[in-house]
């Protein structure tokens, strides 16, 4: 003989149906011992929206939470600069200058050569 029980969770939500047998029978008295988070009393249909509950002794429909609202992502007033290394840059730009005063260097010695050679680039 079989015993259909109606199981929820510790907060009360409703998990399903399970069946018992003989083996949950008290081997005394032949009594069903009904497990922790079980009852006997058959929940209702479900409303949309809705979760079934069992709360002081009984099946109770409660309204699931609606979930909250995805926020959209924080748009930037103004477009913002990439970050800048201070140290990088600053041997960036004392590059680019040696690059400058080694243009102007070379563009001094070749005028010198020039002249030694005998003025060929006149």
């Amino acid at each position: 003989m079989t015993k259909t029980v109606y199981a929820y969770a510790a907060d009360g939500k409703y998990i399903g149906d399970r069946t018992l047998d003989d083996t949950d029978r008290s081997p005394i008295s032949g009594a069903w011992q009904i497990p922790a988070y079980m009852t006997e009393t058959q929940p209702p249909a479900a409303k949309e929206g809705y979760d079934i509950c069992w709360r002081d002794g009984k099946w109770e429909q409660v309204e699931r939470p609606k979930p909250e609202p995805t926020p959209a992502p924080p748009v930037p007033d103004e477009p913002t600069e990439p970050y800048t290394d201070p140290e990088r840059l600053a041997a960036f730009e004392a590059m680019a200058a040696q690059e400058a005063r080694l243009i102007t260097h070379g563009e001094r010695i070749a005028a010198l050569e020039a002249a030694l050679k005998g003025g060929e680039g006149k």
